[in-house]
């Protein structure tokens, strides 16, 4: 259902999101593109599209020189994941038909619409209610969310890799 592009969005988010100054600290780090990629075993070239399009969109800011990079636009528990579906997916997904080309809606349904317009709203409601806090809070606890981490090269690697306690 979700592009991998999508996918990588989202595990770029949960990252961002994971990685602060310290435990106390309300400012996220900037993050180079170039350590995502790394850390999530993403094409470079690939996480800089993915990470500009979030920036266009108002989920991701960039500063460039020797102490930028990527950081999140807002805080984390502000940030669902269908902000992120729908900043690179968009929402179609969510309101055409799996089986026509044309409009399928209640008064004109296909065979599968009652089935597949309840398990589209139990989705819709899900990506609205898990934000990327509470994703980044089960990375801080040592719980594997980020599929492409190695297991060499986990979020402790990477808080020492850009110096961050």
């Amino acid at each position: 259902m979700l592009s991998k592009t999508c996918k990588y969005g989202i595990q770029s988010l949960i990252l961002l999101a994971s990685i602060k100054k310290s435990a106390d600290s309300q400012i996220d780090e900037y993050v180079l593109g170039k350590q995502l990629a790394s850390a999530l075993s993403i094409p470079k070239e690939y996480i800089h599209k993915v990470l500009h399009n979030l920036v266009n969109k108002k989920l991701v800011i960039s500063m460039k020189g020797p102490q930028g990079g990527f950081r999140l636009a807002r805080a984390p528990a502000d940030i669902t994941l269908f902000d992120i579906v729908k900043a690179i997916d968009g929402t179609a997904a969510f309101e055409t038909c799996v089986i026509r080309t044309q409009k399928c809606d209640e008064d004109n349904p296909c065979g599968l619409h009652h089935y597949w317009r309840k398990n589209l709203t139990q989705a819709r409601t899900l990506l609205d209610q898990i934000t990327i806090d509470e994703l980044a809070d089960e990375v801080r606890k040592g719980k594997r969310v980020l599929e492409f981490c190695t297991e060499d090269f986990g979020l402790k690697e990477l808080k020492k890799q850009f110096g961050i306690n």
